[in-house]
């Protein structure tokens, strides 16, 4: 017991500082994958903004992939859709139609950093969503998304300043950002309302600016709106998509600007449209949520489990070799009232007293019949009424009853009686006995 004692000890504790050293130890990101995957946790994954989003956003927040257009068409409810990434992701889904959802009342938040048109094949086309819609990129030279790491992004010589314009819903503010998230800038037509530059540029009231401050702010538009008439979406269009991600959520510089981004669009639901993402309705894609599923999918847990399986099985190999005991076998004790019943037979078989023996059964039977069926046949006054009620309740004729109360009493008046007599009352009180009990 010692020994066990101190095995079980010591696995409690090895599973203690294997716990405690998987949850202290330093997580190790993949600073590259920039897919802003809805099930990514990497910074630049969406798994926490869609988490935080989807719990935050007043009108409600999902991600969703296909079946864009069919849902508006069926629901007849409007959104703000929310388009991030590179657009070369879209290239196969040829039913979003970006100006029809906004033409249908839709809004549009356009984040993402390169082109692809639905009605071609031909990728930066010319007759593209950017060439229908008014505005365009042009990249400036800054370090570039896939060459993104911890150290760049700690650099706080390579930052710049994004410049929010005032409007109707949001004072004037700054924010400092990497340039990393800014490595393409807009140029927009004079359909477009700016909401941010990358260089400070003076604001008039009127929005009203020289030919040489409009210029510049143009150049360096990084966030625009513009309405689709009365009743109709907005677009707004911005050239920093990696801002919406787990890392910008969590930032507390550019998670104001993200919040702000989406507040401009109105107060409608938003959907984020992410191509991986699995259609709710699909029941045969959906992940499971079992607990053993959420133990495996982080590590600490997944070891821990591992951890106690082999403790089990180590458990089970080493009481398998102890010896089991022996039970003993406990024989039940006994019964010696037959013994005994013979041997009080034997003494008055061996002494013939009948008389003795006919006034013992008959002092039973009077008690069986006082406690069973209430008649005292010892009541000499009221004997004829105990016989009739007993007669009734045994159905035997009275006569017969009265017959065998007389032969007993006369028995021990003489103190003598033959066997055969002996055996026939003895038979008699048996039998009526067995009748009260049926």
């Amino acid at each position: 017991m010692k020994f066990n004692g101190f095995f079980i000890a010591v696995i409690i504790v090895l599973m203690a500082g294997i716990i405690l050293f998987e949850t202290k130890a330093p997580s190790y990101f993949q600073w590259n994958d920039t897919s802003q995957s809805y099930d990514s946790k990497q910074p630049f994954g969406c798994y926490v903004m869609d988490s935080v989003l989807r719990a935050s956003m007043p009108q409600g927040y999902e991600v969703a992939g296909s079946g864009i257009m069919a849902r508006v068409k069926d629901e007849k409810q409007q959104y703000t859709f929310l388009f991030t990434g590179h657009y070369a992701h879209f290239a196969n889904v040829y039913e979003v139609d970006m100006l029809q959802l906004i033409e249908g009342g839709n809004n549009v938040l356009f984040a993402v950093n390169d082109f692809y048109d639905p009605y071609s094949y031909n990728y930066y086309d010319d007759n593209s969503i950017g060439e229908k819609a008014g505005f365009s990129y042009h990249t400036v030279n800054h370090v570039h998304m896939d060459n993104l790491s911890k150290d760049v992004l700690s650099d706080h010589t390579n930052h710049d300043t994004i410049n929010w314009f005032p409007d109707n819903l949001f004072d004037a503010a700054s924010y400092p950002i990497n340039a990393a998230f800014c490595q393409k800038r807009l140029i927009l037509d004079g359909s477009y309302r700016i909401l941010a530059t990358l260089h400070a540029v003076e604001y008039n009231s009127g929005w009203s600016y020289d030919d040489q401050q409009e210029e510049d702010s143009h150049h360096s538009a990084v966030a625009g709106i513009r309405d689709y008439g009365e009743g109709k979406g907005k677009l707004l269009v911005t050239s920093m998509p990696m801002i919406f991600s787990n890392y910008g959520i969590l930032n507390d510089t550019i998670r104001p600007l993200v919040l702000r981004l989406l507040s401009e669009c109105g107060n409608k639901p938003v959907v984020r449209y992410d191509p991986n993402c699995i259609d709710k309705t699909d029941s045969s894609n959906q992940e499971s949520e079992s607990p053993l599923r959420y133990l495996l999918a982080n590590r600490p847990l997944r070891w821990a489990f591992y951890l106690a399986l082999a403790t089990v099985v180590a458990f089970v190999l080493f009481s398998a070799r102890r010896r089991q005991r022996v039970i003993p076998v406990i024989q039940p004790p006994v019964n010696h009232m037959m013994d005994f019943v013979k041997r009080i037979g034997g003494i008055y078989y061996k002494r013939h007293d009948n008389v003795d023996l006919l006034l013992k059964k008959y002092a039973t039977f009077s008690n069986d019949l006082r406690v069973k069926a209430m008649i005292d046949i010892e009541d000499n006054d009221n004997l004829d009424d105990e016989l009739l009620m007993l007669s009734n309740r045994t159905g035997m004729p009275l006569d017969q009853l009265q017959r065998l109360i007389h032969d007993v009493k006369e028995a021990a008046a003489v103190m003598s009686i033959h066997d055969e007599k002996l055996k026939g009352l003895i038979d008699m009180m048996n039998d009526i006995i067995h009748r009260i009990n049926i």
